[in-house]
């Protein structure tokens, strides 16, 4: 038995699949690098403040059902609610 595969000759490409070498970036200098993790250390400490505030405001709802505040028509700084669960905090 023949083998078609290995004694055909490989088919010519068309004009329009030209091969395309990927060509590497120049690489970064240190101060690019440096602003690239000032960049990146803003983010994070972004997302950690968001997470940071997100968890402040659970607990405070969290302890709000626990002591049973409820919310005051009106109050849209919630500082009503707040004195309220305070007190019953003893703070």
């Amino acid at each position: 038995m023949s083998d078609l595969h290995s004694t055909a000759t490989p088919a010519q490409p068309g004009p329009w699949a030209t091969r395309v070498d990927p060509k590497r970036k120049a690489s970064k200098t240190d101060e690019q690098l440096f602003v690239d993790a000032e960049k990146r250390m803003g983010l994070l400490r972004a997302k950690v403040i968001a997470n940071r505030d997100r968890q402040r405001m659970e607990l405070v709802a969290d302890l709000y059902v626990k002591y049973s505040v409820e919310a005051v028509s009106d109050d849209m700084s919630e500082s009503k609610r707040l004195v309220t669960l305070r007190a019953k905090l003893g703070l």
